[in-house]
């Protein structure tokens, strides 16, 4: 499996046309993104899809492991949904490996309004690829 950087990533791909096209700033294991989302990735009128809620907090924690030179992929993902995530308001998504055991890389990940209220988290298993 290759892992070089695909520029049709569906999330940080600059060149895909439906991507999200996340600018991810990751370093030391922690990444961090700011993101205003728009309406192609609404579920309900007005909020964010559960599955770009997801596809976001697990981006993060890819891009927390790929700053530790590992490359990996997610082998379990756990969101919890606590509040709505708004089309059209901005908000901050970190995550960071909060353990590496072998091959297996522990991670969470959280959503954050400007206002800081948390509306969303996770913790993921990743597995380095090589």
């Amino acid at each position: 499996m290759s892992t070089k950087r695909n520029s049709n990533c569906f999330a940080c791909g600059k060149d895909n046309p439906i991507g999200l096209h996340l600018k991810v700033d990751s370093r030391e294991g922690m990444a961090k993104v700011e993101f205003t989302p728009t309406s192609p990735y609404e579920g309900y009128s007005g909020y964010i899809h559960g599955g770009i809620i997801s596809t976001l907090l697990d981006e993060v924690m890819v891009w927390a492991a790929k700053s530790l030179g590992i490359k990996a992929v997610t082998a379990e993902l756990s969101v919890r949904f606590k509040k709505p995530v708004l089309i059209d308001e901005p908000i901050i998504i970190d995550g960071k490996i909060t353990d590496i055991r072998k091959k297996l890389l522990y991670g969470e990940a959280f959503i954050y309004s400007e206002e800081n209220k948390v509306l969303a988290t996770a913790t993921g298993k990743l597995v380095g690829m090589e």
